[in-house]
């Protein structure tokens, strides 16, 4: 049976690792908007000895998304 690290994606950070990440990318957005994003947009969130984590490319896509339809709108 594979270990349970191996079962975890390569890219998981926390959410204040990813609104930092997004502040470097000049589109900066709060750990708690991010989070609200993700729960709104189902986004896979695992909980690892107690920190909630996401991976950076689901977030960086949903981030892409979100800029779409601002932009649209």
């Amino acid at each position: 049976m594979p270990s349970r690290s191996n079962l975890l994606p390569d890219d998981l950070v926390d959410f204040y690792t990813a609104a930092a990440f997004f502040k470097r990318t000049g589109r900066p957005l709060s750990h708690s908007t991010l989070r609200r994003a993700a729960q709104a947009a189902d986004v896979k969130v695992w909980v690892v000895e107690r920190r909630h984590l996401v991976s950076l490319s689901d977030m960086l896509v949903l981030h892409r998304d979100r800029q779409d339809v601002s932009v649209s709108a």
